[in-house]
């Protein structure tokens, strides 16, 4: 009883906000491998890259094309989904995410096109730009342009850094002239600590509220199967998933839990063009 009448408090508490003060994120639906790593999105040579840092694109072989899909606290109403492409050719890699979040009332849309270049064999930098719509039912549609520039450096063979800055240009973004979409610093590391062991951790930002750390660890038991676990902060969550490689698909499973507000399980896959 106590934890409905929390998610209820919780529903109407975003929604006001979100509208009042368009304080719901922008950032596109993130993928479960992501999530179940405490929300860590510096994760390299993975074609999820398009829903996070492009840059980490950068060391993907095969286009590869993913689904990905989230329901916060098991509200149909904090629900968000999400699809990206990204194709790599001799002139770097190119990335498309089509992302969308909310309910009819109520709802953000976000369509990205990236570039990614290699510098050397250990530097990428990405570029993207994105179209960011917010409708609200009884004020109509507001539509925005703004940008992500992304970083990652390999420093050496297992360890590697990230970063990447959603929105510096402080674009506005809502239905007032002093609404501004929030602006995004992160910056993550990945140390792969043995052929089976992946360790990540990351600090994130929006200007005016306090920052976040997220971390976790992906552990490989076998050639096709991925077991994770991670947490985050402000607020605090844990979280938990899998992985299964099936030939050409990746499927991944994750949940985080917060402890008053519950679970919000994701589900993404990957398909690789090509491989065989």
């Amino acid at each position: 009883m106590k934890t409905n009448l929390l998610k209820t408090l919780f529903t109407v508490h975003f929604s006001l906000i979100s509208i009042v003060a368009s304080a719901q994120s922008y950032l596109p639906t993130s993928d479960a491998r992501s999530i179940a790593l405490g929300g860590s999105n510096q994760l390299f040579g993975d074609a999820y890259g398009v829903f996070n840092n492009a840059a980490t694109l950068a060391w993907i072989e095969k286009p590869t094309f993913s689904l990905t899909s989230s329901n916060r606290f098991l509200l149909k109403e904090l629900s968000g989904a999400g699809a990206g492409f990204a194709m790599p050719s001799k002139y770097g890699v190119f990335g498309l995410n089509i992302n969308y979040s909310g309910f009819n009332n109520f709802n953000h849309k976000l369509v990205g096109l990236s570039y990614t270049q290699k510098i050397n064999n250990n530097i990428a930098l990405a570029v993207k730009a994105d179209y960011l719509q917010t409708s609200i039912a009884e004020y109509g549609n507001h539509n925005s342009l703004t940008a992500d520039v992304g970083v990652c450096i390999k420093v050496i063979k297992e360890l590697s850094f990230g970063v990447n800055v959603f929105n510096p240009f402080m674009v506005s973004g809502g239905y007032y002239t002093d609404e501004k979409i929030p602006t995004e610093f992160s910056l993550g590391m990945n140390y792969q600590l043995s052929d089976r062991v992946l360790m990540v951790a990351e600090e994130s930002k929006e200007l005016n509220t306090p920052s976040r750390f997220h971390g976790g660890i992906e552990y490989k038991p076998g050639n096709k199967i991925f077991i994770r676990g991670g947490i985050s902060t402000q607020p605090f969550e844990y979280a938990f998933g899998a992985g299964f490689i099936l030939k050409s698909f990746t499927v991944d499973l994750a949940s985080a839990y917060h402890s008053q507000l519950g679970y919000s399980p994701s589900l993404s896959m990957k398909y690789v063009f090509g491989k065989k």
